[in-house]
Parts: C-alpha cells; structure tokens; sequence
C-alpha cells in the first residue's frame, strides 16, 4: 500500500523489531516509495543494447515501449518469473525451476545467478523484505526461503506441517517434507508478517521473522485452490481461488475472511490468477486467465465489475485470427500491476504459451497489446516500483524485460510493502 507516514512508521518498526534498522536505510526516511532498491535501479539509464539483449518492433498506441529484454540466465529452462530489486538496483528474479535467483545489473546488462540450497525446491512468490533480503515460498520445499542478493547467503525456514501437500487427518513425521505444490505466493502485511498461500492445506500461512512463529488460516471453502496472493485494500491479505473461482480477502487484525464468487463461471472456473490492489486502496483488479477478462472487486459494496478482453480483441474468432502464430490465440491474462501512466499492464499466457503485455485503460476500457522480442516468452510478473518502467520476467525465454512509459501518476500504494 501507499508509504505514507503512517505506514514509513509501520515498516520502520517491522525493520527495527528485526534488528536490522542500524544498517538499512529505513523506508520514510526521505527515500521514493519505491524503496533503496528502486532508487538504486532509477539511479541511471536503463541498458537498451547490451551484448545480447533483443528489442521489440512494437509500442503501445500511447508511445509506450518497445519492449527491451536482457540476455538469458545461464541455467537452460530456469524458468524466471517475480521480480524485485537489490539494495544496490539489481534486478532479482526467482528461476523456478533453476531453483535459483537471477540477478541482472539493469544499468549494464550483465546477468549473473545465486544457487539455491534447496536442489528441488522450486522458488516462487518472493517478495523483498524488510531488511532488503529476497524472501520466497518452496514449492515443493515446504518451507520458505530467504537470499542476501548482494552476498548469496541463504537461509531456509522449514514449515512445522509435515507432507502439506495432501491433508492426511495422521501424525506423519515432520521429517516427511515432500509434499510439492505448497506455497505458490507470498506477501508482507501490514503485521510485519510474511503471508504464503498453501495449496495443499487448502489454507494461507504467515511467518513472523522476530518470533519465528508460524500460523495457519483455514480457508472457508474447501478445495479452494488459492494460488495468487498480494496485499488488498485497506491492509488486508488477498488471495484468488483458482479451483472455486472466487477472490478473498483475509483480516489480519480480525482473522476474518470474506469471498467473492466470480460472475463469470465459464467451465466451472475462470482460474483467477493476478491481483493488484487500485492506486485509491479502494479496490481490487484480478486476472480470470480462462475467461479471457480482468475483473475488479469493491470490497466495500461486494460487487465485481469484468472488463472483456476478448470482446476488446474483436471477439473470440478475431482474437484468435490475429493473435494465433504469437501464442495468445486468446488473452490469458495473469499477473498485473499499475504502471506510472496510470493504466494497468497485464502479462498474457503465462501459463498458456503466450508472448504478449497487455495494457488496459481501466477508466475507459480501452485496451492494447504488444508481443514480447521473444516468441512464446510466457510472461510470469512484473515490477512496477521503478517510475516511468514496467519490469517483467518471462518463464520460457528465462529472461528479464521491461518498458518505458511515461511517469505521470502516483501508483505508489499498489507497491509491495518492501519496494
């Protein structure tokens, strides 16, 4: 959410409480919302042609673009897709099936990798912290995970709940942790907690790094599927259901939960993927990757307004005849963030093979697409904390890009709590 005093207050307390406050620079301390490493990465122009960078032949209509995407990471098939900055400007990305951390020096190109300890953990959801390490949540670890960018320390935090995969009702072993599929996504809260979604427990989880206490939050549905997780409205921990098709939000002061069904159902589910929260806190903007719309939620009144990407394509035949040898026969949109023009940028076919950035106007409906340099990238998130770019990594190039667009709204609030 916006940093605003109230809230620099907040995080100066969670960076004190873990002891790390005499060496990191605090948030509120005059720094831009945006955090050390945001101001580290705005600190001077972005490569544009480093060896082995590719660029894009396309702009949004507005003059936003192209696209310039930096050299892959070493590791073939890594699989790269959160990305936050170092304390220095580097920019981190989660390889999830590289089980390592990519780092690129946006200023010169260079790209360069952190080995993680966990062989098989499958890193994703990470999230800057308090203390400007990477935190992450382990797959198929069951555990969360924490990276020192700028040294490559490691430390890992095992869940106390044994094989979460499948809930069993037995006493199994706490040394039984295999169970994969367990924490998609992750986010600070207001709290000084860290939030992950566990799928298998049908619950959400959060971690307190002063205490090293771990709590579960039953989910009120069963079976629900959360898969995406970021900070809501008005503090709150959101998250999508992508098998119940619904979105929640979660109470951190009151344990509370409240869901909202999706109206669209199409199959049974528009497997809802991507959250943001709006500029105002009012309200919340959510991917239905099936559905081909971008939804928003108005936790005050319950109600959910979808914008049609696809009627916005020209209709299902339409989008498929212009779009099919891209990879985005159809939208697909994922995970989405504000940028500083105001509009909302949405990646396209990360979990379909798709190769496109999507930009939505979400006052007037209008909406725009270009495809990344790379076919078939499969975009997986963005980072929206540098003003005037849009920084996105992609699963199957293993590459991280970004976009110029013009900075010319405060978008701060939709920030992760950290930068």
């Amino acid at each position: 959410m916006r940093l605003t005093k109230k809230r620099a207050l907040a995080i100066g307390a969670v960076a004190s409480s873990i002891a790390l406050a005499a060496t990191t620079p605090a948030f509120g301390d005059g720094s831009p919302p945006g955090g050390t490493g945001a101001t580290a990465a705005a600190s001077a122009p972005f490569a544009t042609n480093a060896p082995g960078m590719k660029v894009g032949t396309q702009k949004f209509p507005d003059g936003s673009g192209p696209i310039y995407e930096y050299p892959a990471f070493g590791t073939i098939g890594g699989f790269s897709c959160e990305v936050t900055t170092a304390n220095n400007g580097d920019l981190i990305t989660d390889e999830f099936l590289g089980n390592k951390m990519g780092r690129v020096d946006p200023h010169t190109g260079k790209t360069s990798e952190i080995p993680l300890d966990n062989a098989v953990g499958l890193p994703g959801g990470q999230n800057r912290g308090p203390d400007g390490d990477i935190w992450f949540g382990e797959v198929a670890g069951n555990g969360l995970g924490r990276v020192d960018p700028e040294t490559g320390t490691v430390k890992t935090y095992p869940f106390p709940w044994a094989n979460v995969m499948v809930t069993t009702g037995l006493d199994i072993p706490s040394v039984i942790n295999t169970g994969p599929g367990v924490s998609f996504d992750t986010t600070w809260a207001k709290d000084g907690k860290l939030y992950f979604t566990m799928i298998g427990l049908n619950a959400i989880g959060s971690y307190d790094p002063t205490s090293g206490e771990w709590k579960k939050y039953d989910i009120p549905t069963p079976l629900s599927g959360p898969v995406a997780m970021e900070e809501g409205p008005n503090d709150t921990v959101a998250i999508t259901e992508g098998i119940t098709n619904k979105v929640a939000l979660f109470d951190v002061d009151s344990k509370a939960w409240k869901e909202y069904p999706i109206p669209t159902t199409g199959a049974g589910t528009t497997f809802p993927a991507g959250l943001t929260v709006s500029p105002d806190d009012r309200t919340l903007y959510f991917g239905e990757t099936l559905a081909g719309k971008v939804g928003r939620l108005d936790p005050a009144t319950g109600q959910i307004k979808e914008y049609d990407l696809e009627a916005a394509r020209g209709g299902p035949l339409g989008s498929i005849l212009t779009n099919g040898l891209n990879g985005n026969p159809l939208s697909n949109p994922g995970q989405m963030r504000f940028g500083s023009d105001g509009k909302l940028y949405i990646v396209n076919g990360t979990f379909t093979g798709g190769g496109q950035l999507g930009q939505l106007n979400v006052s007037t409906g209008e909406y725009h697409e270009i495809n990344t340099p790379t076919p078939v990238a499969m975009p997986c998130d963005l980072n929206n904390t540098v003003p005037g770019k849009m920084i996105f990594a992609s699963f199957l190039s293993n590459k991280v890009a970004y976009l110029n667009i013009p900075n010319t709204v405060d978008v701060s609030n939709t920030y992760p709590r950290f930068g």
